[in-house]
């Protein structure tokens, strides 16, 4: 009832406004978050949600297929999918970048074997631009609604989504504050390719008083985050989104080596999905806000 509950509180607030709503079942691609779209001639592409990303992306073979694949050799070429739909959705005449997503493995050796990703492409937060999107992990649903002409009141504690670079000139991620490890607030990216709990910079590692849960020795691989991690895991984290209780005694992951972490990243952690399966995420695209109902919140 109350991961039902949640879905009736989305409804609710943008039915106030009259879009139209899709649902999504949300499908299982090794352990990553996809949907199925429909593009205007009917084809079928599998998706992953992607939402540490801006810009959605095709793989070039999956472009080929669709015969939309861009000319040229340029490392950077975008194509476009006619009539795209989620469900019953229409996204209209959707832009996609065009990708090879097999991954480099000239670079030479990594501790983690990334692998090519295990979909046609992906959606990021950058699709659902004055959306609301809501993600119910547990129950495999997601909601997404037609852009909304007004920004609609936070039903709960929310947070302010701020976008950041990766570094001075690195590619633009998603933040929020609010997620809180042992009871203190993180700034932190929310990445659904990473499927872990959360993810600490060594930065923060100090300000938060952890630096013995930091050295654990158990190692845990991530192949599709940041082409392939693989960090040091140490469970005993009670994790919350401004006071609702997500996970207790939680894994927590850092880097296995500092000089592996990116540097001058303008956040605290990271947040996957193994987190957020833990209680209905919703995204408002249109007044930036982000919230979340946990396990233990009380039916509306």
């Amino acid at each position: 009832m109350k991961r039902l509950a949640s879905a009736l509180v989305f409804c609710t607030t943008v039915l106030a406004q009259a879009p139209k709503t899709g649902a999504l079942p949300l499908l299982d691609c090794d352990g990553l978050l996809c949907i199925d779209a429909t593009a205007g001639g009917g084809q079928t592409l599998r998706l992953v949600l992607d939402l540490g990303a801006r810009n959605a992306y095709l793989d070039s073979k999956a472009a080929q297929k669709l015969g939309i694949a861009p000319a040229g050799d340029s490392p950077v070429q975008q194509t476009t999918v006619a009539g795209l739909r989620l469900g019953d959705l229409p996204m209209g005449d959707f832009p996609f970048m065009v990708l090879d997503t097999t991954p480099d493995l000239s670079a030479g050796f990594k501790k983690v074997k990334s692998k090519p990703l295990p979909a046609d492409g992906a959606l990021t937060f950058g699709a659902f631009q004055n959306r609301m999107l809501q993600v119910d992990i547990a129950n495999k649903f997601i909601h997404v609604s037609e852009p909304l002409k007004d920004a609609v009141p936070c039903p709960n504690k929310c947070a302010d989504i701020v976008t950041k670079h990766f570094g001075r000139f690195g590619p633009v991620t998603l933040t929020v504050v609010g997620f809180e490890l042992n009871g203190q607030s993180l700034d932190a990216q929310i990445d659904t390719l990473f499927t872990g709990t959360i993810l600490i910079y060594p930065a923060a590692v100090e300000r938060l008083g952890i630096k013995k849960l930091a050295k654990s020795k158990q190692k845990e691989p991530f192949p599709y985050a940041q082409d392939g991690l693989r960090l040091a895991r140490a469970d005993g984290g009670d994790l919350s989104f401004r006071g609702v209780a997500l996970m207790q005694n939680a894994p927590v992951y850092f880097w296995a080596e500092k000089d592996e972490a990116p540097s001058a990243t303008h956040f605290d952690a990271t947040v996957g999905t193994a987190l957020l399966s833990h209680g209905v995420a919703t995204f408002d695209f249109k007044g930036q806000h982000f919230w979340i109902e946990g396990p233990d919140t009380d039916d509306r």
